[in-house]
């Protein structure tokens, strides 16, 4: 079948490459001049249920909002606009649902489910992208391990390893910790892991093109029409009609098919990231490390180390360059010395689309022929191989090996 993916960040990608490999006839529309340029260009780098988010929770967005507005160095809050107010009621209303659980619960099976399909693509292929095993999570205070419990619990009843370590264990398995930076406690995650993602986009790219994808950069796709929703229309005034089409366009997923009567409640949120040369190896991290209380991950893949967090939504007119001082001090407080921060530091902000209840959105959209993989916020890259399966089991007709439950779009 003739199957169209709009976006080819390593959403589209992997979702072009499973489409392919099911003898698809796919074609990849990407607006930019090259694939995983935007929110898939310099992520954090985690793989695994380990340290996923649901941004679902009791009073979580009151804490989360009144951070933004009151100048905290982990969120900020630019302008005002009456869809922002919109969309954070409806998230306040999502994480005060009953079973709000559910959300993160889909999410980490997802993730796990999404780790076994990269694992499988990875020895198929023989792809090699920087990658590294183990994560741990440092709670600097007590209240921040009990903040995390929630999600541990989950982890626990459905059989997902992890192990809580005092601050001489934690030191043993990560030595270049900081001797200086006191700490509560840490949770090590054996079996999550660190990779370059837009590496690896790189390379399944190559991949699906050997097996017949084809790839069109610097193709803006238009909104797609209700008289001829599988017709893509780009703004260089082609046109083409397809069997199937697959929206992985992140963000701008929605303005895609709001003339279908498709509603995707998602919001633009702003991260930070700043990448640098490793310094010295032996004060460089071996594992990826998140730390718990200003939600900042430091990992190293390859000679590279980066620091990503923060969170912004509206638009802020200050470089990036200016808004990354959290970043370099949580860097300094776990790994002083680590990377080369006075010389040629990659500075990045990039743009995720995060829904109202914090998980994606996967499967058919109510419209013939037209599929959703879109609204994975900051867990694109640890979701994208186990998202791209299913999307592409689904669209050939054939029964997933992981429960999709709560994440199609007839939950809004």
């Amino acid at each position: 079948m003739k199957t169209a993916v709009i976006g080819a960040g390593v959403i589209g990608v992997t979702t072009a490459l499973e489409l392919a490999s099911h003898g698809h006839d796919v074609v990849v529309f990407e607006k930019g001049s090259g694939i995983a340029q935007e929110a898939s260009f310099a992520t954090g780098g985690f793989i695994g249920p380990g340290l996923m988010h649901a941004w679902t929770a009791p009073g979580l967005p009151f804490k989360t909002v009144g951070k933004m507005l009151f100048g905290a160095e982990t969120h900020a809050f630019h302008g005002l606009a009456n869809a922002w107010l919109s969309w954070l009621w409806q998230w306040q209303k999502a994480s005060a649902h009953p079973e709000y659980k559910l959300k993160l619960e889909s999410l980490q099976r997802l993730a796990f489910y999404s780790q076994e399909v990269l694992s499988g693509i990875t020895e198929q292929y023989g792809l090699q992208y920087e990658s590294s095993q183990g994560c741990m999570l440092i709670c600097r205070q007590e209240k921040d391990l009990k903040m995390f419990q929630p999600q541990l619990d989950l982890l626990t009843d459905n059989g997902f390893h992890f192990k809580k370590l005092d601050p001489t264990e934690a030191r043993k398995l990560e030595p270049a910790l900081s001797e200086e930076q006191s700490f509560h406690s840490a949770v090590m995650f054996a079996n999550d892991s660190i990779a370059n993602c837009r590496q690896f986009a790189l390379l399944a790219k190559q991949q699906a093109s050997l097996l017949g994808a084809d790839f069109r950069t610097g193709q803006e796709v238009l909104a797609l029409s209700p008289d001829a929703p599988r017709t893509v229309r780009t703004l260089s005034g082609s046109s083409e009609k397809f069997d199937h089409v697959v929206i992985c366009a992140g963000i701008h997923s929605k303005s895609l098919v709001k003339h279908l009567g498709v509603e995707i409640p998602s919001l633009a949120v702003h991260g930070y990231t700043l990448s640098s040369s490793v310094r010295q190896s032996i004060d460089a991290p071996v594992l990826g490390v998140m730390d718990a209380k200003h939600h900042v991950s430091i990992a190293r893949t390859g000679q590279r180390i980066r620091v990503s967090g923060i969170a912004e939504i509206g638009a802020n007119k200050r470089p990036p360059e200016q808004c990354v001082s959290l970043l370099y001090k949580v860097l300094n407080d776990w790994f002083p010395g680590a990377a080369k921060t006075h010389e040629a530091v990659q500075v990045w902000r990039g743009t995720r689309d995060v829904l109202t209840d914090g998980v994606p959105i996967l499967g058919h959209s109510g419209v013939p022929g037209i599929w959703l993989n879109t609204g994975h916020g900051n867990h694109g890259w640890a979701n994208s191989c186990g998202s791209a399966r299913a999307i592409a089991d689904m669209v050939s007709g054939r029964g997933c090996e992981v429960d999709l439950k709560g994440l199609g779009i007839e939950r809004f």
